[in-house]
């Protein structure tokens, strides 16, 4: 129950709206844990999944402007970005997927929030953001 309270606050915080200023996800993330009243296990998985939705989110929509944009001007690199982004979902996956295994269990939902938040920070870049 406590994660789904969590999950929402971070959804609908309007710090995560695009276009009002770059996102402070690490921000979030810390103020869902204060939020929380303890750190545990429990508590950083869910801000963790919380703030790495709302990157996720970011990320889809970034993807599509720099895809749209590419796409018109420059198809050869429209291809490109789409190889990136699916070699990056994999190294995602595979590099959090060891992380969990042989850290701990908060690093299947920690590490996957530090990497969308770096891949937005990327595609914010690319998008001249």
């Amino acid at each position: 129950m406590i994660r789904h309270a969590l999950a929402l606050s971070l959804m609908l915080s309007p710090v995560l709206v695009l276009g009002a200023s770059t996102p402070d996800y690490m921000g979030q993330y810390d103020r869902c844990l204060r939020d929380a009243g303890v750190t545990n296990n429990g508590t950083v998985g869910a801000c963790a999944e919380g703030v790495s939705a709302a990157a996720k989110r970011e990320i889809n929509t970034l993807y599509a402007r720099v895809q749209a944009r590419l796409a018109t001007d420059y198809p050869d690199d429209a291809a490109k970005l789409e190889q990136t982004q699916k070699a990056w979902l994999a190294y995602r996956n595979g590099h959090c997927a060891l992380a969990g295994a042989h850290v701990g269990s908060p690093m299947y939902e920690y590490c996957p929030m530090l990497l969308n938040i770096n891949r937005a920070d990327e595609l914010r870049e690319l998008a001249g953001d």
